[in-house]
Parts: structure tokens; C-alpha cells; sequence
């Protein structure tokens, strides 16, 4: 009964790729303003979200807290991505037919989870020519 439940608990967690979503267990959002226009916007995702969708979603937050700002376009100042690699805890069945017993593992292993940090710097008017600068309404549509 107990391994019943560890597996409907294991298929539910893990039948979703994270979300657009502020933080929550399977990962999110979080950001805060570091002045007057710059900010801090990250992204966390569970295993089942790639590296490039992570990265969409931490874009997408960051023209959202711009315009929330009220502000046009920003500039990405630095950028972080690393995968957070996690040990998944495993166990052990047992089975004695006779005098033999066989044990097989079950479980175990690591996932590696995407992560995503922008520090931003936020401006008012028209968008630069130049590299570097994304407008913010464009990216949070």
C-alpha cells in the first residue's frame, strides 16, 4: 500500500513541466527591485522544463516588473544559468523464493533542474539601436 502511494505521489509531482507562475513547489518566479531601476528576476524550474523554456520564462518576467515600473525597455547587466543537480533518495525490494533472496534497487539517481538569474537596469523612452536592450511590451506579449 505504501509503495501504491509513494508512486501516485511521484506521478503527480512529475507529470508537469513548470509552469509561467510566481514561486511555488515545482518552481517560478521571484524578483526585487535592487534601486530605482534595477531589478533582480529569477527563474527556477523543475526537471521537466528545458534550460531555453526557463530562460523565455525569466525574460518574460523580467518585461513584466519593468513595465509594473513603469518603464520601456531594460537592459540585462548579468546573467547567470546553472542546472542545480539533486540526488533522488531510492530503495531497496527484497524477494526470497526458497533459500534465495534477490534485492533490486529501486528509485534513486539525480535530476538536474534549469535556473535562471537577470539583473536588470530598466529605462523610459524609445528602445536603443543598439544590442542588449529588449522592449518590454514586445517580450511580455
Amino acid at each position: 500500500m505504501r509503495f501504491f502511494v509513494l508512486v501516485l505521489f511521484t506521478l503527480g509531482l512529475c507529470g508537469c513541466a513548470t509552469g509561467y507562475q510566481s514561486s511555488s513547489f515545482s518552481g517560478g518566479y521571484t524578483d526585487s527591485l535592487t534601486g530605482n531601476n534595477t531589478a533582480i528576476v529569477s527563474f527556477k524550474s523543475n526537471a521537466f522544463t528545458s534550460m531555453e523554456e526557463t530562460r523565455r520564462y525569466a525574460m518574460r518576467r523580467a518585461a513584466e516588473v519593468t513595465l509594473q515600473n513603469g518603464f520601456d525597455y531594460f537592459l540585462i547587466e548579468g546573467d547567470n544559468q546553472y542546472l542545480k543537480n539533486q540526488q533522488l533518495s531510492g530503495s531497496v525490494n527484497c524477494t526470497t523464493i526458497g533459500y534465495s533472496t534477490t534485492c533490486t534497487p529501486i528509485g534513486g539517481g539525480s535530476v538536474s533542474k534549469p535556473r535562471v538569474q537577470l539583473d536588470i537596469r530598466m529605462f523610459k523612452g524609445d528602445l536603443p539601436n543598439q544590442t542588449g536592450y529588449y522592449d518590454a511590451r514586445f517580450l511580455a506579449n
